[in-house]
């Protein structure tokens, strides 16, 4: 059954994923002290702080100096394949209800990137944001996998501790039913009993009266 449910729920959220694939577009931003050209894509089910995290993470591996939140800037990347300088690299996320809206610019120094001029960096951009987006997407799914793999779990304990409570209140009621038979057997018995005894009782108190006159007759 756990099995079928953990299949159930990869399935689902895989066609949610392939729904969800990353589409990384072109645009004018209000980034970088200005409204700059920049690369923008919407990553499905993702955390915006967790994307902020991962993006530090990404351009402290390409030697760049990273501050801000709100608006990360990533101080001299070397990025190769983006440019043979060291690049500024500025990012903002936007989080809505179910994806974080990424935007990235690139200031190459007195230009931003973008697909007309510098199409050959452009790409290798692209193909940087698109990556990261699915990277970021599939985490996100993964956690959620997680949780409902978590939940699966703590549903079958609960199903196994009810039937295990089942079984001991069957067994309970099997006793209670004994019992009672038993309880209904010895208020039979006890009834003849008591009728017997007070027979036994009506002949004791007619014997203590013929004791009590002769001890009368005795005067």
């Amino acid at each position: 059954m756990r099995k079928i449910l953990l299949l159930l729920a990869i399935s689902a959220f895989a066609f949610y994923t392939q729904a969800q694939k990353p589409k990384v577009s072109e645009s004018i931003e209000k980034i970088g002290s200005g409204k700059n050209n920049c690369l923008v894509v919407s990553i499905a089910e993702a955390n915006a702080d967790d994307v902020i995290k991962d993006w530090k993470d990404k351009m402290k591996g390409f030697g760049a100096k990273v501050s801000g939140k709100s608006e990360m800037m990533a101080d001299d990347a070397t990025i190769l394949t983006i440019s043979s300088n060291t690049v500024d690299v500025y990012a903002i996320t936007e989080q809505n209800d179910g994806f974080v809206k990424f935007i990235v610019a690139f200031d190459l120094g007195g230009a931003y990137l973008n697909s007309k001029e510098h199409a050959s960096g452009y790409k290798a951009a692209e193909k940087m944001i698109y990556d990261f987006a699915v990277s970021m997407a599939k985490d996100a799914v993964n956690k959620q996998l997680e949780a409902q793999k978590e939940l699966i779990g703590k549903t079958e304990k609960n199903v196994k501790d009810l039937e295990k409570e089942n079984e001991k209140l069957a067994k309970d009621i099997e006793d209670y039913k004994k019992r009672i038979e038993d309880a209904e057997k010895k208020t039979e018995e006890n009834k003849s009993t008591i009728e017997s005894e007070n027979k036994n009782l009506e002949g004791q108190n007619s014997a203590l009266k013929d004791l009590e006159k002769k001890l009368n007759a005795v005067d």
